[in-house]
């Protein structure tokens, strides 16, 4: 109980120490109350000193060049050569990839072009290179593929034709062929090379022909089989398909005459012409009969539906060559690179993996470089301009400062709770101590003036449109305009208005006290000016 009593006086005697020493400290500030006449200010002269102006921030450090390599295809990781914390060389190889499909598909688009190529190179009757590069209103060429005679002609002039459109036929009726059919004695001797002598009812003589193909498969017919031979031969120009003829083949054994009267089957070569486009055709020159030599014009194709159709064969053909050179870059970086030199960051997946595309890879920076940004103000930003030189300290390397310069400043600001700032960006070159990461604190020098006349800046307001400062004279503040200079946090260069050994109010919480309510004998205190320097 004697305890507790102790210790609540003292808290007594403390509480009333405090209070009182707090209303004693109040009291002492207060001019005494005779001099409490009106109000009082507090002041400082205008002193003759040095200003420098210093811009002030901070910022993280980053590379200038850095970069995250992303798989630019899927595929298993067959191999990974570097590691965290290793140098690398741009373009030395980090890894490579496995895509097998990827190969394929290069070959399929690789075909697919030359298809494409050969096939309207045929159709324009040009080299495969010049395709593309052609004037698709020059036409088309309707040609013979084989030298004959033109039949069935199927077009005339005028004529709107699609893809497919039946021409005409071409044959060519300087060669014949049979496939006669032979019972089993008959074809017993006979063996190919072997002649053949056909003779046509109603002309004298034989055409001499020879056998090229024997098959010895008995082929049922009625009731007996007969085997079928192939003959073939010069057209004399009376032979004609489904004549009929006598058959006389020349073998080792001596001749065997077919007592059968066998029938020719066709022409040596025979085939149809088919319109390759759309189109008007706009010249036919053959007819009916005529005789063309493999290769001959046959007829043109023109107009729109003609040009709509080269041009659009012209773009599947630059499309493919787009695919094509797109999967070969891939096919090419399955060969991971790096694009810089630098130092590796981080390094993803290991060999065996599976990644897909755009995976990373490996992330890789260059520290010879670095960058800076940090936020000034709407007062420091009037002073900073691309290409002033600055100085950086960062707080794990004490008692070292590294040069930067200024490299870009905002020209707009941005505002945030009434506030502006901008955004200023340093690069900085000597970085061999510096990491990613580390902040940075900026120092930029902007100007610096000697012996001039300094007045504290929170003295310093504007008054209609123009800078100015409250002078003492007579103990009352008047507002003199005044011309200013160089402006840091502390002090203000005043070029002109005022002269040294001024009072000028400095806007302190003592200013313009009432001094009906200041009841002790001690003066307000007054903020001394700048010393030089």
């Amino acid at each position: 109980m004697n305890g507790m009593l102790q210790r609540m006086v003292a808290t007594a005697v403390i509480t009333a120490l405090v209070v009182g020493g707090g209303i004693l400290a109040y009291q002492r500030l207060l001019p005494p109350r005779e001099q409490a006449s009106g109000p009082i200010y507090a002041a400082a002269p205008v002193r003759r000193g040095d200003i420098r102006v210093v811009v002030e921030g901070f910022g993280p450090l980053y590379p200038v060049f850095s970069s995250d390599i992303q798989a630019s295809a899927g595929g298993f990781v067959e191999a990974i050569y570097i590691d965290r914390g290793q140098r690398v060389e741009a373009g030395q190889l980090v890894a490579r990839i496995r895509n097998d499909e990827l190969a394929y598909e290069v070959n399929q688009l690789a075909f697919d072009l030359e298809r494409g190529r050969l096939e309207l190179a045929s159709l324009l009757n040009l080299r495969p290179e010049e395709v593309t590069q052609v004037d698709p209103n020059r036409g088309i060429e309707i040609t013979t593929p084989i030298a004959g005679r033109i039949f069935e002609v199927q077009i005339k002039r005028n004529d709107t034709v699609s893809v497919g459109t039946l021409v005409a036929r071409v044959v060519d009726d300087s060669h014949f062929v049979m496939v006669a059919e032979l019972s089993a004695a008959e074809v017993r001797p006979v063996a190919e090379g072997q002649t053949a002598l056909l003779r046509v009812a109603g002309f004298d003589g034989t055409v001499s022909a020879r056998v090229t193909v024997v098959d010895r498969t008995p082929i049922p017919q009625e009731d007996h089989f007969v085997f079928r031979v192939t003959i073939e031969g010069k057209n004399p120009g009376l032979l004609r398909p489904g004549q009929e003829v006598a058959l006389t083949i020349e073998t080792a054994q001596g001749p065997v005459q077919v007592v059968k009267p066998q029938r020719i089957d066709r022409y040596g070569l025979e085939t149809v012409i088919r319109s390759p486009a759309e189109g008007t055709v706009t010249d036919l020159r053959v007819r009916e009969g005529a005789q063309v030599r493999a290769g001959e014009t046959v007829a043109v194709l023109g107009g729109e539906a003609t040009a709509r159709y080269i041009r659009r064969r012209q773009l599947d053909i630059r499309e493919l060559e787009l695919k094509l050179a797109q999967k070969q870059e891939v096919r090419e970086n399955l060969e991971v690179r790096s694009p810089i030199s630098g130092v590796v960051a981080w390094v993803g997946p290991r060999p065996g993996m599976r990644i897909e595309q755009g995976w990373g890879i490996a992330g890789i920076f260059d520290a010879s470089k670095m960058m800076l940004n940090f936020q000034a103000d709407e007062l420091d930003v009037v002073h900073l301009k691309e290409g002033q030189r600055a100085e950086i300290t960062v707080d794990a390397v004490p008692g070292r400062s590294f040069p930067a310069q200024v490299t870009r400043v905002d020209m707009m600001g941005k505002t945030e709770e009434g506030v502006t700032t901008y955004m200023v960006a340093l690069e900085v070159t000597e970085t061999d101590e510096l990491k990613p990461g580390m902040t940075g604190n900026v120092s930029i020098f902007v100007a610096e003036k000697k012996d001039v006349l300094l007045v504290p800046t929170e003295a310093v307001f504007e008054h209609d449109g123009m800078p100015a400062v409250e002078v003492l004279v007579d103990g009352r503040p008047v507002v003199v305009p005044v011309e200013i200079g160089l402006v840091n946090a502390r002090w203000t260069e005043v070029v002109s208005g005022i002269e040294e050994g001024q009072q000028v109010v400095t806007g302190s919480p003592l200013d313009r006290l009432d001094s009906e309510r200041l009841d002790r004998e001690r003066p307000p205190t007054v903020i001394p000016g700048p010393g030089p320097g």
